[in-house]
């Protein structure tokens, strides 16, 4: 593909041949769609390969080195061949002004300038859209046949275009190459992501062998051990199981610190260890590793448009007969009506196809989302889609939950107390019993707590009740609920402690505890106040430890004691005046998740809550949402542009080449300059400071 025109027409075509919701990416070559019968499959793919595309499966991704080396070596055939009749243009006596040595000069030029547009023009007809290598094809066809005919017919020599045509094809090269190096930038943070996956690992036969055999990263199963040493990159998702490391995770969290690992923590494969000597347990390879879902999930966010590219995309799919028309146009009233020659009627309209540049608005939104999302997967932050970053820019107000969120959700427990003769032992058994169900930060806490109690019953049914507890029939028979103000409320239960256990319905345990304010999250909260985002908790909590955290965080309005249902509808009444983003991390919050302008999750949160959000912040820390906030400002900013200069070149350029103020060969070189401009612009995200 040589624009982004070409995608638009292969989506068109893919529409036509009964795919759904088709989405390609012109930078990355991606091409995704469904299908209501999937058997259509390989007809489609062959339809496809019918354009004159070439169809890799997704292990060959890449885009092949082999397109960007011919275009290297047709844009230097075409350079060698019309430099000089460039620089016989400002020397009066030359032997370059000699007409038939400049078609002998201009022909291999045009050749490859009809070989490379001509077929790209060809393949976006067949689809149905017009690209930019139409307009080119047809400047360069009309100028050549123009020159020769005069040539031939020896008509009057202002008719030669050689040195115009030979110059349109270099120039328009030399652009396709610079785009396409600048856009190959543009996906830089992706590749750079999934080249962090090392391609050997050191596989132990044992925990006590003596010596590891070097295999390829590709052969490594799960469960298979591994030795890791000071400096080598991780191979895989694995868990340590004897020796301590030093971890550089910047890829996964943006933060450069190293992570301390020991005896059974995980390390994620792509980060490096620092220091330090392991052995691992694969825990996860493939596709299934943290790193492998990152680039996909980033891959995936590409492939969503944001509403502001429609702008462009819609342009772009009437600008190519919008153009031929007016040089038609411009042809004819020239000739009939202003009494131009039919040489200098020509050179306009030639003007007018080589000018115009339907690339510039197809190309505006998606290289600054490209660049957007590479720079917040490489900072930590996993966004899905550019639609995200449009919404989020527009945020004006946060509202989090509370624990695991502003809280650390690491919770400090108080004394168990026991009743009805029930002992510490067992309740603390039941209770890990009931609380290893559910991923809630208080279950978590609860069950690290009591890790090295066992119940003495077996429990065949749990059920978790979002913002109210959990509950479970028991080995023998009687009916366990372990919960919180609600459950004591629901039962009529005095007990000033946080968490109760019931026995059917009467009290046999209860314990107090207490989570400590996230050390950034203040920090964060000032940060958000100097981008004007107001915030709001929203918590299931007691309404005293709501406001106390609200209190500590200079966050005027918090709501406690609120069931899902009622998270849900705070954040409704918020969002019915401005778009909101709600940061939350447990299977409570989903649904607010889902419902909220964006939803924003921690990477260490449920995975309900992570698959219902569209922002994910790596690392456990909050540290990168005012980051996260300022990318999709800048973004939608650039965007905004981008498109400004894509419509305004346009609508400037044309017609000045109309009126004859611009020549076919500083149209050329405009056009070009016109690409470069926006990809420039877009790769500015990257050095931007968040």
């Amino acid at each position: 593909m040589h624009c982004t025109n070409c995608a638009l027409s292969l989506e068109k075509h893919l529409l036509r041949v009964g795919a759904n919701a088709p989405c390609v990416d012109f930078a990355t070559g991606r091409t995704s769609f469904t299908l209501d019968q999937p058997e259509k499959l390989q007809e489609i793919v062959k339809s496809i390969s019918g354009l004159g595309y070439s169809v890799t499966s997704e292990s060959g991704a890449a885009l092949p080195q082999s397109r960007y080396d011919s275009l290297h070596l047709k844009t230097l055939i075409a350079a060698l061949l019309t430099t000089p009749l460039l620089v016989a243009m400002f020397f009066e006596h030359s032997i370059f002004h000699n007409p038939w040595l400049q078609w002998v000069l201009a022909t291999p030029v045009f050749i490859i300038g009809v070989l490379h547009f001509g077929a790209s023009g060809v393949r976006s007809i067949r689809a149905g859209v017009a690209n930019m290598d139409v307009l080119i094809t047809l400047g360069v066809v009309a100028g050549y046949l123009a020159s020769v005919l005069t040539l031939v017919f020896n008509l009057p020599k202002e008719l030669i275009f050689f040195e115009a045509t030979s110059s349109i094809v270099m120039f328009v090269l030399i652009g396709h190459l610079l785009e396409e190096r600048a856009v190959r930038k543009t996906t830089t943070a992706i590749e750079s992501l999934a080249a962090l996956q090392p391609r050997s690992a050191k596989r132990l036969s044992a925990l006590d062998s003596p010596t590891a055999t070097t295999i390829s990263a590709l052969e490594i199963q799960v469960g298979d051990l591994l030795q890791v040493n000071s400096g080598d990159t991780i191979p895989t998702d694995a868990v340590i199981v004897q020796g301590t490391l030093s971890c550089n995770e910047m890829m996964l969290t943006g933060e450069s610190l190293p992570v301390e690992k020991a005896q059974a923590d995980k390390v994620v494969g792509g980060s490096i260890a620092l220091d330090g000597s392991a052995v691992v347990r694969a825990s996860a390879v493939g596709d299934d590793t943290v790193l492998a879902s990152i680039v996909r999930l980033v891959q995936e966010a590409q492939q969503r448009k944001p509403s502001i590219q429609r702008i462009g995309d819609a342009v772009s799919a009437v600008f190519v007969p919008a153009v031929i028309i007016i040089s038609i146009t411009v042809l004819a009233a020239g000739l009939l009506f202003f009494d131009l020659t039919i040489a200098q009627a020509i050179v306009r309209a030639l003007a007018i196809a080589v000018v115009a540049c339907p690339c510039a608005m197809g190309l505006a939104t998606p290289t600054a989302i490209m660049v957007a999302l590479g720079r917040a997967a490489t900072s930590g932050i996993l966004i899905r889609g550019g639609d995200t970053l449009e919404r989020l820019a527009l945020v004006d107000h946060i509202a989090f939950d509370k624990t695991g969120t502003l809280t650390t959700g690491q919770l400090t427990l108080g004394k168990l107390s026991t009743y009805e003769g029930a002992t510490e032992t067992f309740a603390q058994g039941v209770i890990v019993a009931l609380q290893r169900n559910s991923s809630h930060p208080i279950a978590k806490a609860l069950a690290k707590a009591f890790a090295t109690s066992s119940s003495a019953l077996a429990f065949d049914s749990v059920v978790e009740t979002k913002g109210f507890g959990i509950s479970g029939r028991g080995s023998d028979g009687s009916t366990y609920i372990c919960g919180g103000a609600r459950v004591k409320e629901q039962h009529q239960i005095l007990c000033p402690d946080d968490l109760v256990l019931l026995k059917d319905g009467k009290l046999i345990a209860s314990l107090s505890f207490s989570d400590s304010v996230r050390p950034e999250a203040l920090s964060v909260i000032e940060a958000l106040r100097k981008l004007s985002i107001s915030s709001t908790i929203i918590s299931g909590d007691t309404a005293v430890k709501t406001e106390a955290v609200a209190k500590e965080l200079q966050i005027t309005n918090a709501y406690g004691e609120q069931l899902p249902a009622q998270k849900l509808s705070r954040v409704q009444a918020l969002q019915a005046t401005s778009p909101i983003a709600y940061v939350g991390d447990g299977i409570n919050d989903a649904p607010t998740l889902a419902e909220a302008s964006v939803g924003i999750s921690l990477s260490s949160a449920s995975d309900v809550a992570m698959h219902s959000a569209q922002v994910i912040l790596s690392g456990n820390t909050l540290n990168n949402l005012p980051a996260a906030v300022k990318l999709a400002r800048i973004t939608v900013r650039t965007i905004k542009q981008n498109l400004f200069w894509a419509f305004l070149y346009n609508i400037v350029a044309i017609p000045l080449a109309a009126f004859g103020y611009i020549a076919p060969l500083t149209g050329a070189l405009l056009m070009t300059f016109s690409d470069v401009v926006i990809v420039a612009n877009s790769l500015r995200i990257k050095l931007t400071k968040l």
